[in-house]
């Protein structure tokens, strides 16, 4: 079944408000009717089979394109809005583009390319309602979302129609959506986890509303305004509203739940979340572009007993914990998370290579490291490229992070490992610490602190201050970008 199909299944009452926001409002039967006009377009245009290229901002627009292009039977190329210039050029250049749907303000962008661009105009234009009718395939390829390049170099993940349904399908499940629920959207479209909010509230005939406004504190008003039952968002989202707004202060009566997904959410604020909000469920998660979205979830009841795990599998989806055999690691040993199951992308484009070191016999190898518990529960101990060698031992940046927010005057706290002539790597600590405490005091504190909770070889070696951590298009750690501000100040 084509996915857009999938999406709009469902019979939906034309009068209900489906989008809301920043960018006013459409009912179901207004953006349905938009839908198909676009579709009819891009069918006539383009026939089906090609790849179009779509970068816009979370408006109308982006999920009007978004779906026509997937529904007249042709990829959606999705592109961050913040591209750096030789990105873009190399994605225009190899990714055989027929065409591009841009956002007006983006279209300087494109100046000179060799296909077919199109702006706003076309949601002004008829397409006659004569709906296109493609012979897809389920494993067809939907959209291509390129990763967040947070690990090296960004790939373009591809997504095919059963991958996108059956990540939907589980999700609804979890989360038990239904038309009654609204969300709260300030993740980027362009992202697999902003993607599948607007996924899973049209399956269901929820609705969503569109935050673009330039500071998170409006999420406040939003939730309320709107009546929001639900908010999403990465770790840096929740740390932001908890340290910077008055987020904490609110009720929120309409609010059903939070999830959160995308990194790792110090327990620190894991704790702040359930203490403040003991009636809001709050879903722990995690996953990857590569896997569509959504791998595992950690069920509400079990936040605090289970504090800092992931979870277990999504339906429909196996997940594991092995060691170099391919066997299952004992609780308290270290292996990498693997995951198999309908949701597992069908390839990185024109990267044969990286994809058969990715996905082998079916399973997804995630590259992350983990142990799990006597009951079956995962907790992730860091990305095997970040795990930091010093002298002979492994060491996870996770547990250290975590022993420094402990003292709760700091915002943030990221390890790493730089390198070390004498132990390899040495243990980095870069934190944000309240600008009105001295930082020789600071350090010293951190020192004592950690020499007293962690044994020797995981005490930071060397401590950075930060105000702000970069964060990357999809408001997520840029550790690129981190690692480059503490060489530049350690040279």
């Amino acid at each position: 079944m084509n996915f857009v199909r999938y999406l709009l299944e469902r019979p939906h009452d034309p009068k209900k408000l489906f989008i809301l926001g920043d960018h006013g409002t459409l009912t179901y039967g207004e953006f349905v009717h938009k839908v198909e006009d676009v579709t009819s377009i891009l069918g006539k245009r383009f026939g089906s089979g090609k790849k179009i290229l779509l970068m816009a901002d979370n408006t109308p627009f982006f999920i009007i394109s978004y779906l026509s292009i997937i529904y007249s039977g042709n990829t959606a190329v999705l592109v961050e809005t913040k591209i750096s210039k030789t990105d873009l050029t190399r994605i225009n250049e190899t990714s055989s583009l027929s065409g591009a749907l841009v956002q007006d303000k983006y279209c300087p962008h494109f100046e000179g390319s060799p296909f077919d661009i199109m702006n706003e105009s076309i949601l002004k234009e008829s397409g006659n309602n004569v709906l296109p009718r493609p012979d897809t395939q389920d494993n067809d390829v939907a959209v291509i979302i390129f990763t967040s390049g947070s690990t090296g170099t960004k790939k373009g993940v591809m997504l095919t129609h059963k991958n996108l349904i059956a990540n939907t399908g589980s999700i609804i499940e979890y989360l038990g959506l239904d038309e009654t629920d609204r969300m709260c959207v300030i993740l980027p479209f362009f992202y697999c986890y902003g993607a599948s909010l607007l996924h899973t509230h049209l399956r269901v005939g929820g609705s969503i509303v569109l935050n673009q406004k330039p500071f998170l504190s409006s999420v406040i008003t939003d939730i309320d305004t709107y009546q929001c039952t639900g908010l999403a968002g990465v770790p840096s989202t929740f740390q932001i509203l908890i340290n910077k707004t008055l987020f904490l202060q609110q009720k929120f009566p309409s609010l059903r739940y939070f999830t959160q997904a995308g990194g790792q959410l110090p327990n620190r604020y894991i704790k702040i979340l359930v203490e403040h909000f003991p009636h809001k469920k709050l879903y722990i998660m995690y996953g990857a572009t590569e896997a569509t979205a959504r791998l595992s979830y950690l069920p509400p009841e079990l936040v605090t007993a289970k504090m800092g795990s992931i979870g277990k599998g999504i339906p429909g989806v196996t997940l594991a914990v092995v060691n170099h055999e391919m066997q299952a690691v004992k609780p308290s040993e270290t292996g990498e998370i693997v995951a198999k199951g309908d949701n597992i992308m069908k390839g990185y484009y024109n990267d044969p290579e990286a994809t058969e070191a990715m996905v082998k016999n079916g399973w997804l190898y995630t590259g992350d490291l983990a142990t799990v518990d006597y009951e079956g529960f995962i907790y992730v101990v860091g990305r095997s490229k970040n795990i930091i060698k010093s002298g002979g031992y492994r060491i996870s940046p996770n547990e250290i992070e975590n022993e420094i927010l402990s003292l709760e005057k700091f915002r943030g706290c990221v390890v790493f490992g730089i390198p070390d002539e004498i132990m390899g790597e040495a243990v980095v600590a870069v934190i944000q610490a309240p600008d009105t405490m001295d930082q020789q005091d600071l350090h010293k504190e951190i020192i004592s602190y950690c020499n007293k909770k962690l044994p020797s070889y995981k005490v930071p070696k060397k401590i950075f201050f930060i105000d702000e951590f970069p964060l990357n298009s999809s408001n997520k750690l840029d550790l690129a970008a981190l690692k480059e501000i503490v060489f530049s100040r350690d040279r």
